[in-house]
């Protein structure tokens, strides 16, 4: 949209945005949050590889270890809503440079954790940082990307944490053995110091924060015009941003006004349900199919396999939402997981059940439980005016952490009952929820519309 106003053009920026090509400018952002993401991903998973080196050096015990992650927890909810926040007040860029700092301050001081509870504060910090990581990737790349791609450039990046949580486990199987486990706290600084110092230059700020902010009109008509690949802008233009919704005092009001809060209270019941279903399948699939009698090695294989899921829900789903949009995709994708995880309940108790049959559908929940991950991201920052946008995204990934909480004590439950309930009871628990995840995300109003028509 092009109109005169004072002699100045008005520039709707989002106009711009969604005409663009996807390369090279986007592209070359996607690339840069995608490695970020994969750091995110292995400072996440690094307890999980040191934690039984600790409790050998340190002659301390498992339960040791849960203040440990704990404080990750926490400082993960806290930053989740504090860096968003920041990055709607100072700028996307400025607040993402600031998670790789904490992540660099918080790695480094774990290196040279002389026990177990200083290691949990300095975990705190790097809590801190990873939670504000995801939230603002995912509020840049929306806000960089054009409708038609922008779906599966979110996904391609969300799915980017377990992958890096998959690359710890190959570097630990060769770090510790030979420098310890203080060396994967050690990459785990070095790495974010390497991007902070790459991408305090190399990473734009976001469009549709800098078209919000007049002083920075010079630099948008820039970066616009390296965007569209020819000198369209000069900074004298009048540059906007069309958004429905109304505004309210601060952003904490805006997400529950009459406008909002439908879409702010399905967002979050979905976010937190499928949080519990992950966390579930990720801590106690193992030990739920060696409890039924399953080999430790299917016990080892369902896990990869849920976790592999998560390439083929998040990035096949994403293309799918080009096709159907994001409201029947992610609605679909989440029943299958609770089939699936019903399934696999009834198999459990059944004679004969073929460990293929136990394993294809171990693939199939992780597709569909890692999927909606990555939709309820991109839908959440579909939902939300870019004001606000990272606060919402953040706010919603917080309230996501209580299902990432209540799941090892729905757990912890079920193992201490006695007698204990037949295991396929637990796993229809787990589809009921699922189920819920299905009905909160098919009911959200602000849905990603379908971009490829037929």
């Amino acid at each position: 949209m092009v109109t005169n106003m004072h002699n100045n053009k008005t520039i709707d920026v989002v106009e711009v945005i969604d005409s663009a090509k996807f390369f090279w400018v986007p592209f070359s952002i996607s690339i840069m949050m995608i490695i970020i993401m994969l750091t995110d991903g292995f400072d996440l998973f690094t307890m999980g590889y040191v934690g039984p080196h600790l409790i050998e050096e340190w002659g301390i015990s498992r339960a040791d270890l849960g203040p440990v992650n704990s404080m990750g927890l926490i400082g993960m909810a806290v930053g989740s809503v504090l860096l968003g926040w920041l990055g709607d007040r100072i700028g996307r860029k400025r607040a993402y440079i600031s998670c790789l700092a904490l992540l660099f301050a918080g790695s480094l001081l774990c290196y040279y954790a002389k026990d177990i509870n200083e290691l949990s504060m300095w975990r705190l910090v790097t809590g801190f940082g990873l939670g504000g990581v995801t939230p603002l990737a995912t509020t840049l790349i929306s806000e960089w990307t054009s409708k038609a791609v922008r779906s599966v450039v979110v996904a391609c990046v969300i799915v980017s944490v377990p992958l890096g949580g998959a690359l710890a486990g190959m570097v630990e199987q060769v770090v510790i053995p030979e420098y310890g486990w203080r060396s994967m706290f050690l990459i785990g600084a070095i790495v974010p110091l390497i991007l902070f110092a790459l991408f305090a230059f190399l990473l734009p700020e976001s469009p549709k924060y800098m078209a919000k902010h007049p002083a920075q009109h010079k630099k948008l008509a820039q970066a616009l015009n390296r965007l569209v690949g020819e000198k369209r802008f000069d900074g004298t233009e009048n540059f906007l941003i069309k958004e429905e919704g109304k505004r309210s005092s601060h952003w904490f009001a805006t997400i529950w006004n009459s406008d909002f809060r439908q879409r702010t209270m399905l967002i979050w019941l979905a976010f937190a349900a499928n949080s519990f279903v992950l966390y579930m399948f990720t801590n106690y699939l193992r030990v739920l199919l060696e409890s039924a009698g399953q080999s430790s090695e299917v016990g080892s294989q369902g896990l990869s396999l849920f976790s592999l899921g998560a390439a083929f829900g998040s990035i096949g789903g994403a293309f799918m939402i080009g096709w159907f949009g994001s409201k029947w995709v992610g609605a679909g994708l989440a029943f299958m997981g609770a089939v699936a995880t019903m399934v696999i309940g009834a198999l459990l108790v059944m004679d004969g059940a073929s460990s293929f049959q136990l394993l294809a559908l171990c693939l199939l929940a992780g597709a569909s439980v890692n999927g909606m991950q990555a939709f309820m991201y991109a839908v959440s920052a579909h939902s939300y005016p870019t004001e606000i946008r990272g606060s919402a995204v953040g706010m919603a990934q917080t309230f996501s952490r209580l299902g990432a909480v209540l799941s090892p004590s729905a757990a912890s439950i079920y193992f201490a009952m006695d007698p204990a309930p037949a295991v396929s009871t637990f796993f229809m628990c787990v589809a009921a929820v699922m189920m819920l995840t299905s009905v909160s995300f098919f009911l959200i109003p602000s849905h990603i519309q379908r971009t490829i028509k037929a």
